[in-house]
């Protein structure tokens, strides 16, 4: 993935609540593994690497049928980690969209 590219799905997560900033580490969660992959070659494209991914609870979706909220932390380096930092604090929330389930 370019660079560009990675800057601006960085920046789609960070509007869709699915990326926040948590002091100099991102936070990025979804129900979807897939996500987490993209998610993981955008952060090597910035320079970044994913320090952990872990399940965090359980998102309802339906009777009887749930999917697993993934969790990953990251680190970004700077100038990029800068960049993405100053666009969440404009653009972005201090809660991801599962924040009421995996809290």
């Amino acid at each position: 993935m370019d660079l560009v590219s990675a800057r601006k799905q960085m920046r789609c997560w960070i509007r869709s609540q699915h990326l926040i900033c948590h002091g100099q580490d991102f936070i990025f969660e979804t129900v979807d593994q897939s996500l987490i992959d993209r998610f993981e070659a955008c952060l090597i494209s910035l320079g970044g690497h994913v320090r952990m991914v872990r399940a965090v609870g359980n998102w309802p979706m339906g009777p009887r049928r749930t999917f697993k909220v993934l969790r990953a932390e990251a680190a970004v380096p700077r100038p990029a980690g800068l960049e993405l930092q100053s666009y969440w604090a404009d653009q972005g929330s201090h809660q991801t969209r599962y924040a009421e389930i995996s809290s």
